[in-house]
């Protein structure tokens, strides 16, 4: 029994030593307090691809800054940095933003996440509150973390440019005008809301029917290869330059420079629905171009230089856009018309058309210039299936002198989403 018994304390003894030393090893694994805390579970994570750069990783969720924070972010905005002499200068636009929310039920949701719900009539009012305070920003631009919350999303985003070129056009085919500008064709149909139907989402979009049949709409290969749209009537105006009229449907429209000088607006009217392919993309991936070569400019030169492939190239991208020609300026998602350096595309997911967006940019406005910073207040009142998740495409105007600021747009930048307190208290 005494064998039985000493044998039976060194057991404990043994299991007592296994657990302490345990319990030390994990404490000693625990990361300190002050290191990086990682995401939660669950939450999306924003990754910068920017080539050369460190990545930088963030969770893609506001979080509501100090009001002190708020006061101090707001000091450094400067209307000049936008190209406007006042902050009275933004009245306008807020009103166009104003009159788009207010088509929406003032209950609606505009915004809904796990961090933060919004609803358009809280969007209207910080509109309406924002349009009240311009006049008093100049002298005390910190008013605007006082009266507002600011909400920094965590993640920052990717911002890139976007500009409307002026592109040589005529509204008649004639000399070198020669490539076509179609209206929306009387045999493309689209998908009715809450009609139920055996189709995919793709043919929701856009279809056609033949002989009884549903079928998708024509792709770009069947318009501007196979000519199925020529000679119906269906033409609104005429490009000199097959890839001017390509990136006029990238852009989703442009301002028409006619041969007598007038100037005409090619606006977004419906498209034929199926899958959008950028050129860049479709000319790397088949090695004609290296990724250092993907420019516009230098796209546009290859597909000139070789016009046997140029239009099967461009054929890849199925999607195909379909203007109406109107005397007004370009417009935006909302259907009223952009301002440069204030106009902003989102992902309607992320920061609802209508929202006002704080944000700090590098701006190079033409090639061998230094880059001009921008401190500024822009309005999210674009949209564009390229802009999803964390990203943003800022407007940079009207005219073909901002392509090259546009195209040589992209950073990593803090956005803020502004909502003001009283619009909170409702």
């Amino acid at each position: 029994m005494r064998i039985d018994f000493s044998l039976y304390r060194l057991l404990i003894l043994a299991l007592l030593a296994l657990f302490l030393f345990c319990g030390c090893a994990t404490r000693v694994a625990q990361p300190s307090r002050a290191g990086s805390a990682k995401p939660r579970t669950g939450t999306k994570v924003w990754v910068s691809k920017k080539p050369g750069r460190e990545f930088v990783a963030g969770p893609v969720r506001f979080e509501k800054m100090s009001s002190q924070s708020a006061e101090l972010a707001a000091r450094r905005l400067s209307a000049r940095t936008q190209d406007m002499d006042s902050w009275r200068d933004l009245g306008p636009q807020i009103r166009k933003s104003i009159e788009y929310v207010r088509r929406n039920p003032a209950g609606g949701l505009a915004l809904q996440r796990r961090e933060l719900r919004l609803t358009w009539g809280q969007l209207r009012k910080s509109l309406e509150d924002l349009e009240r305070l311009l006049p008093r920003l100049d002298r005390n631009p910190e008013l605007l973390g006082k009266y507002f919350v600011w909400y920094e999303l965590q993640s920052g985003a990717e911002m890139t440019g976007y500009y409307t070129p002026v592109i040589e056009a005529s509204l008649k085919r004639e000399g070198q005008y020669q490539y076509p500008v179609y209206r929306v064709p009387p045999d493309l149909r689209k998908a009715r809301p809450g009609e139920t139907h055996p189709w995919s989402e793709k043919l929701r979009k856009a279809y056609r029917v033949e002989q009884g049949r549903i079928l998708p709409y024509y792709s770009r290969r069947d318009i501007d290869i196979n000519k199925v749209l020529a000679g119906k009537g269906l033409e609104v105006a005429w490009l000199k330059d097959p890839v001017d009229l390509f990136y006029m449907h990238v852009q989703g429209g442009g301002v028409l420079r006619l041969p007598d000088g007038r100037l005409r607006t090619a606006v977004f009217s419906g498209s034929n629905g199926l899958d959008f392919h950028g050129l860049g993309s479709i000319l790397y991936r088949k090695g004609i171009l290296k990724k250092n070569q993907l420019s516009r400019e230098k796209i546009k030169d290859y597909l000139l230089k070789h016009p046997g492939e140029m239009w099967n190239l461009m054929a890849e991208n199925e999607s195909y856009i379909f203007f109406k020609i109107t005397r007004g300026q370009p417009q935006g998602a909302m259907g009223k018309p952009l301002h440069g350096k204030v106009s902003l595309a989102s992902d309607p997911q992320l920061l609802p058309l209508g929202s006002i967006v704080s944000f700090r940019t590098d701006i190079y406005p033409s090639k061998g210039r230094p880059a001009r910073r921008v401190n500024g207040v822009g309005l999210a009142q674009d949209t564009g299936k390229a802009i999803r998740g964390a990203r943003l495409d800022y407007y940079i105007g009207t005219g073909n002198e901002y392509k090259y600021a546009a195209h040589h747009l992209k950073n990593h930048v803090p956005v803020y989403l502004l909502i003001s307190r009283s619009a909170l208290r409702r």
